[in-house]
């Protein structure tokens, strides 16, 4: 039978859910997720648990919050004047801006809070902090790369 193990080409399709059963990311309704096990295009918590499914199997992963986004870091919430941004960014809350720190990198924030003149952000991953649970079915292992394959990122 045909088994996932490091350098194989895999293709999953998956759901992932948090304790109170909410689905936050579902592929099945998408396309399955093609890449080479081991390239860390996915989360190594879950790669690592992929490794000895069979095709048509369907595995129940649990990932702990340190081994998918992190704890969640509350000094990474930051009350910023207004007049800090950009006039032409639209501060709305549960919208994504963009932070430029000095060495060039860009860093996401999330807009938490809008208060006067104060911007409540969050540099946390959304599921930061999170148990995730990952239902997964592993469709189809190669020894090469399928000329269908497609890179694609979790």
């Amino acid at each position: 039978m045909n088994t996932a193990d490091w350098g194989k080409f895999i293709r999953i399709q998956f759901t992932i859910m948090l304790d109170d059963g909410s689905i936050v990311g579902d592929v099945k309704e998408k396309t399955p997720l093609n890449f080479k096990l081991g390239d860390g295009k996915i989360l190594s918590s879950l790669e690592k648990e992929l490794v000895g499914m069979q095709v048509n199997e369907t595995r129940k992963i649990e990932i702990a919050p340190e081994d998918a986004y992190g704890e969640y870091n509350k000094e990474l919430v930051l009350r910023v004047k207004e007049e800090n941004f950009p006039p032409d960014i639209e501060l709305v809350v549960g919208k994504a801006v963009q932070y430029q720190n000095r060495d060039g990198e860009r860093v996401n924030f999330m807009v938490n809070a809008l208060d006067g003149d104060t911007v409540t952000i969050d540099g946390n991953h959304p599921l930061a902090g999170l148990k995730l649970t990952y239902e997964v079915e592993l469709l189809e292992c190669l020894d090469k790369a399928p000329p269908r394959a497609q890179k694609c990122k979790l």
